[in-house]
């Protein structure tokens, strides 16, 4: 389909281009309507058609190291894609499909040839809109250059999530080891003295023994996944006190 050059005009891409620039393109360039989920170019295809969004919505992706497709673009109206394919004369190293019925200006290297050999000044016009793309892109870039993912994790964190981390950090280091095995080792010499200055008769009838044996078989099953075994039960004192 033959292409007005009102059209051109309104795309960011020819918005310089006088009238005889554009009516020179406009006999040159022509619209392509694409259906709902059609292919426009693969990754591949030879790199000599361009096009340039009019109206609709197109998908343009890639495949990574993983051979997982990642979405590059997913160009506005007045947009362009494939450009660096097609002047450079290279296969396409992205892939376009429509989302929707789009309408485009398909583009071809002769195409812009044909322009600048008629209207040698129209090539200052079109590369200086290409310069502003390409700082646009180089911002676009900046601004979504990967993050590093523990800080947008610690971010996006609630408190109870950041407590939670803090509590199992301090759980598995060095220094709670140690202070554990202090602390354990203090509890077991204070027992053990206690139980020495008192008589067997006192320590069982305080139950003292008992909290003790118990606590302690407490904490190291929170520590130690072994079973320890049930103290044995209390015998009564051959000699009870009155």
């Amino acid at each position: 389909m033959a292409c007005n050059p009102e059209v051109l005009r309104s795309i960011p891409l020819f918005a310089l281009l006088d009238d005889e620039e554009a009516a020179v393109l406009a006999g040159q360039v022509e619209l392509k309507t694409f259906a709902p989920r059609q292919r426009i170019y693969k990754i591949g295809d030879t790199g000599g058609l361009a096009y340039v969004m009019v109206s609709g919505k197109v998908r343009v992706t890639t495949i990574d190291r993983d051979q997982q497709e990642v979405v590059v673009d997913e160009p506005a109206d007045g947009e362009f894609f494939g450009f660096a394919s097609m002047l450079e004369r290279t296969p396409h190293q992205t892939g376009a499909i429509a989302l929707e019925e789009t309408v485009c200006v398909e583009v071809s290297r002769d195409d812009i040839a044909v322009l600048l050999e008629r209207k040698p000044l129209a090539g200052m016009d079109m590369l200086t809109v290409l310069g502003r793309q390409f700082h646009a892109s180089q911002e676009l870039v900046r601004l979504r250059a990967t993050r590093n993912p523990n800080e947008v994790i610690e971010e996006e964190s609630t408190f109870g999530e950041r407590l939670a981390d803090g509590v199992a950090r301090f759980g598995g280091s060095w220094r709670f080891i140690m202070t554990f095995g202090a602390v354990l080792i203090v509890y077991t010499v204070v027992n053990v003295i206690l139980g020495r200055g008192c008589t067997s008769e006192k320590w069982q009838v305080s139950g003292h023994a008992d909290f003790s044996y118990l606590f302690y078989g407490c904490i190291c099953r929170k520590i130690v996944p072994c079973p320890i075994p049930t103290p044995p039960p209390l015998l009564p004192s051959p000699n009870p006190s009155p």
